[in-house]
């Protein structure tokens, strides 16, 4: 049985320059076992990110759970979107995003070829 989902209504990303941030490199294993599990909890695949809008990187960097990864990965939304991606706002936290799909192997292989930057968390903690 899966779990309902909290979208917080109301909430989008419309402005392709957005930056969000996720924890850790695009690589495929780990983008792979993370779709995973959000697919046995939701039923629907996905990867958690943080927008970076009313709030710096380096702030974002700071906090948790960001803040447990020593690279970060930039990702602008226009890319996301322009790849294929959903970007849905989900949770609690207001400046978190799920970067949905449909199909685990493209939604993997199409997220991991993105553009992006990778960004060294000089607030990593162990």
């Amino acid at each position: 049985m899966t779990k309902r989902r909290h979208i917080r209504d109301g909430v989008s990303l419309d402005d392709d320059d957005v930056v969000v941030v996720r924890g850790g490199q695009l690589d495929a294993e780990i983008l792979r076992a993370d779709a995973e599990r959000y697919h046995a909890i939701y039923g629907t695949y996905g990867i958690s990110v943080f927008a970076a809008r009313e709030v710096t990187i380096d702030e974002l960097a700071q906090q948790t759970p960001l803040v447990r990864f020593e690279i970060l990965t930039l990702v602008r939304v226009g890319t996301l979107r322009s790849a294929g991606f959903r970007l849905e706002p989900t949770g609690r936290n207001p400046r978190h995003f799920t970067v949905a799909f449909d199909t685990l192997d493209v939604g993997v292989e199409r997220l991991a070829l993105c553009e992006h930057r990778l960004w060294a968390n000089p607030y990593h903690e162990e």
